[in-house]
């Protein structure tokens, strides 16, 4: 599947942005994830051919951070933060907490925990990332989005029924393509 008009569109303004192509494939790559959900073959040889760099550029980059996608994804994906300033306000128990509220069954150990809501329409993770809210720990990232300051039970339940808002009304992934 090819990109949207309006996708590709934001790529070419990304690549007019910078003085170098290579500058602008990250961003471009981020915004064809963003509606795509994930990061296909086609779709990462589609962005290496707007921006002007070769295939294996965008191959490069995309298996080399975290934030892309080169697999199928939830719709919704929460990354606890458990660095030790959150960590020690509480992070672990905010994300037992989440799952408990979401009725996610978590798998792996402190710092790689994982699941995912029953309709896979939800993903939490346990993280190893500091995303530089220390000072408003505990917190997550849901998507590109901070959420901080994760301290009480409604501050849990609040979160929980926006990320069922988010999984209601997020595109569903595209699965085609992938090999």
């Amino acid at each position: 599947m090819t990109l949207s008009a309006a996708t590709v569109s934001a790529i070419h303004a990304e690549v007019a942005r910078y003085p170098s192509k290579k500058t602008a494939l990250l961003p471009s790559l981020k915004l064809a994830q963003k509606e795509k959900g994930w990061l296909s073959t086609e779709t990462l040889a589609e962005v290496a051919d707007l921006v002007g760099l070769p295939h294996s550029h965008a191959v490069e980059l995309a298996t080399f951070y975290a934030m892309l996608f080169t697999e199928p994804v939830a719709p919704v994906r929460v990354e606890y933060c458990i660095q030790l300033p959150c960590a020690l306000a509480g992070a672990e128990e905010a994300l037992a907490k989440t799952a408990k509220l979401l009725d996610v069954e978590m798998a792996g150990r402190f710092g790689t925990r994982h699941g995912h809501t029953k309709d896979h329409l939800i993903e939490l993770h346990g993280t190893v990332e500091c995303y530089g809210a220390c000072h408003r720990a505990p917190m997550c990232r849901v998507g590109d989005d901070y959420v901080e300051n994760l301290k009480t039970d409604d501050d849990l339940k609040k979160l929980v029924t926006d990320l069922k808002q988010r999984a209601a009304r997020a595109p569903r992934p595209d699965t085609h393509g992938k090999h």
